[in-house]
């Protein structure tokens, strides 16, 4: 695949990712458990191909662009646009441009692809070090001096693109010779973002006898908000969200995209151009594509990977699935069979039964904590991209169940006095974005604003590492006595800081939304969203010549 053609497509399954980073800053004392801890994380795990030569980190996929000559770029486009020219536009005949948009796509992912029926190909998987990391750890008794285990001294090393159910029988075995080696008849689970699908599928398979706690951190089980639209076809774009979005990427990696750019990008949403131009693609070429532009990315690239089925959401899994393999019977659903068998299985063993697996845990008496996070903008490929969420999931999907407003307002005073009358008030966050008592867990589920999906900070662990070196199980009121945090946490992703949520502190995002400028009623109110957002692109024009002004002063 060829560098010019997957630029976008780079961008895109980059924010697949949940690689997890984690905060920890010196002096800080790690926390343990008087029981083992078996740590799973998501697809942030080193894997490897060409039978060991070659390693990616889904973190690093971009650097698959590196093996691509720039030498094969025009073939590459002339390869895509010849049919999209000749066939598509002129004679309304998609199938050899959907083919070469798989194939020219495909050949960059192909390294890390499973094969058709979803397996592993030949020479790739875990990578050396991990799989000694992993043997070395099923045979010995790694604890500290003070009798406890650390969150990931036990890490289940696995091949993240795999079905969860097969992972779970491997998780199965690594957990009984965990218990074998310390001597314990009981572990923790300490899982994140992919992780939590396989230990919920262990569950499911092996039962509660071997669990002490389950500490939860940002689930995918009930699935990820974009990816489940994006292939289910509710894809588009809102300026105002891109916008945000790149406030966050400012802030979180350090993307030193200019202010400039940001506020060019919601003029041209304020003036309705991007809206426009957008309805007018989808109702004349769109409409007559979209499945087959799907089908093709999603098979061209990572969605030949089980793991990411099941961040499909269960309400869109079966559009997700006919417009990636085509209707029953069709050629690529038979091509593709090995695979479906495996997604639907898991979509119908384990994520439709998401909520009665885990009240199972709970029924059974093991400790169960959850970390849900929100405060970044929702990766913004959707039409609506107001969801409150942590980059990739809702805070509503990831907290099993919480109610909550948009990124544009709260929750209506109505609402709010309502579930105050009915005993739920304490449930309510102090930025009146979130409703806790409608979780599954409302007493065991902790939210953190100002964190993206894939950052770790020390006041999560010490929650989840609390609650499963309890006796029994803690809730919101024991760990905020215990350690002082709060249902509600706010943290400052500059100074690593973290503190409880008040009304004073809780407006910490690198944004504003505002319902009254991105999403005006009437012309009264588009005219004057447009004249704000016209003066402020001046400002940042100015601000912009003078940066450079005085850059060229100083290099005088």
């Amino acid at each position: 695949m060829k560098k010019s053609l997957s630029l976008f497509l780079a961008f895109i399954m980059v924010l697949l990712l949940c690689v997890t980073g984690f905060a920890a800053g010196t002096g800080w004392v790690e926390p343990t458990a008087k029981d083992p801890v078996v740590y799973i994380s998501g697809d942030s795990g080193w894997l490897e191909y060409n039978y060991g030569n070659n390693q990616f980190n889904i973190g690093h996929v971009g650097n698959l662009f590196d093996s691509n000559e720039d030498s094969n770029v025009k073939e590459a486009v002339i390869n895509v646009l010849q049919p999209f020219l000749l066939e598509g536009l002129l004679f309304n005949r998609w199938d050899n441009y959907y083919a070469a948009l798989e194939k020219e796509i495909g050949e960059l992912f192909e390294p890390i692809a499973m094969d058709k029926n979803g397996d592993p190909k030949e020479g790739t998987g875990i990578i050396s070090s991990s799989r000694k990391d992993l043997e070395y750890s099923r045979k010995n008794n790694i604890v500290e001096r003070n009798g406890g285990y650390k969150e990931t001294s036990y890490r289940f090393y696995y091949d993240w693109r795999m079905d969860p159910l097969e992972v779970a029988e491997q998780l199965n075995d690594y957990i009984e010779d965990v218990k074998k080696a310390t001597g314990h008849d009981k572990v923790n689970l300490s899982v994140r973002c992919l992780g939590c699908n396989v230990a919920l599928a262990y569950v499911d398979r092996y039962g509660t006898d071997s669990l002490h706690g389950l500490a939860i951190d940002v689930a995918t089980s009930l699935g990820s908000d974009f990816l489940g639209g994006m292939l289910s076809g509710d894809f588009g774009i809102d300026g105002f969200a891109l916008s945000r979005f790149l406030y966050d990427l400012n802030l979180y990696s350090k993307a030193g995209i200019d202010e400039f750019v940001m506020e060019s990008i919601e003029l041209l949403a304020s003036s309705g151009l991007t809206n426009l131009s957008l309805e007018m693609l989808r109702k004349t070429l769109y409409s007559r594509i979209e499945s087959g532009v799907i089908s093709a990315l999603a098979t061209g690239t990572l969605m030949t990977m089980p793991c990411y089925w099941g961040m499909v959401p269960v309400e869109q899994f079966d559009k997700a699935v006919n417009n990636v393999f085509g209707p029953e019977g069709s050629e690529k659903r038979e091509e593709y069979a090995g695979l479906i068998e495996k997604i639907t299985a898991y979509n119908e063993e384990i994520k439709k039964n998401v909520y009665p697996i885990l009240r199972s845990i709970e029924d059974a008496g093991v400790n169960i904590a959850v970390i849900s996070k929100y405060g970044t903008q929702l990766v913004p490929v959707l039409k609506d991209g107001s969801m409150v969420a942590d980059f990739y999931v809702s805070a509503e999907r990831s907290s099993f169940g919480a109610t909550t407003s948009t990124v544009y307002g709260q929750l209506s005073d109505e609402y709010i006095a309502e579930r105050t009358e009915l005993g739920f008030g304490k449930y309510i966050s102090p930025d009146k974005q979130i409703d806790a008592s409608t979780c599954l867990f409302r007493d065991y589920t902790w939210f953190f604003k100002g964190v993206e999906h894939g950052y770790y900070t020390k006041a999560e662990c010490e929650i989840m590492m609390a609650m499963l070196n309890a006796d029994e199980q803690l809730d919101i009121s024991d760990i905020e006595e215990l350690l002082g945090w709060t249902q509600y946490t706010v943290y400052d992703y500059l100074t690593d800081t973290a503190e409880p949520m008040t009304e004073e502190n809780c407006r910490n995002t690198t944004w504003t939304a505002d319902e009254t400028i991105d999403r005006p009623q009437n012309m009264i109110q588009k005219i004057r969203a447009y004249f704000i957002k016209l003066t402020d692109w001046y400002k940042s024009l100015f601000r912009l010549l003078k940066n450079l002004i005085d850059s060229k002063k100083q290099t005088e």
